[in-house]
């Protein structure tokens, strides 16, 4: 684990991977259910195409170390953390990151559920180059948000 500091001083845990020759990095934000051994696959996916990766453990504002299942009672545990997390502070930790990466080349930022609305949120506030959320069930709370990036939206019809 990496260890980066946001603009308020809180310093985070986050799971980096930095293949050599890296160009570009990929900020990957976690769904629910922490930085937990899924979320580390896909870092390490993505690093495995030659990118910088890098997963910020956004429950560290919270609780350290989490790593939920996929059952109801981490979803619900997961919704428990994630309601106490204000958007403001986890954009903190996103950027963190992005400034952890930035030397690398461009960054692109790329979330799942909790971590689509804030990939969502990055394209409009973060220097980064491209945006991709996936089921982030708040943008359309935010979505008089203009993003600076291109950005792309998945959300499944069921």
């Amino acid at each position: 684990m990496t260890t980066i500091d946001a603009a308020d001083g809180h310093q985070l845990d986050a799971y980096e991977v930095h293949p050599d020759g890296a160009r570009a990095s990929v900020v990957m934000v976690q769904e629910i259910f922490g930085v937990n051994p899924h979320i580390r696959s896909v870092v390490d996916r993505y690093a495995g195409f030659g990118y910088r990766t890098i997963a910020p453990a956004l429950f560290d504002r919270i609780e350290r170390n989490v790593e939920l299942d996929y059952d109801e009672p981490g979803k619900q545990r997961g919704i428990e953390i994630a309601m106490q997390i204000a958007f403001a502070p986890a954009m903190l930790d996103v950027g963190a990151a992005v400034a952890h990466v930035a030397a690398t080349g461009p960054v692109a930022v790329v979330g799942y559920c909790f971590g689509g609305s804030l990939a969502w949120l990055s394209a409009a506030e973060l220097p980064i180059a491209a945006a991709v959320g996936y089921y982030g069930g708040q943008v359309h709370g935010m979505i008089d948000r203009v993003p600076a990036a291109p950005t792309m939206l998945h959300f499944g019809e069921l």
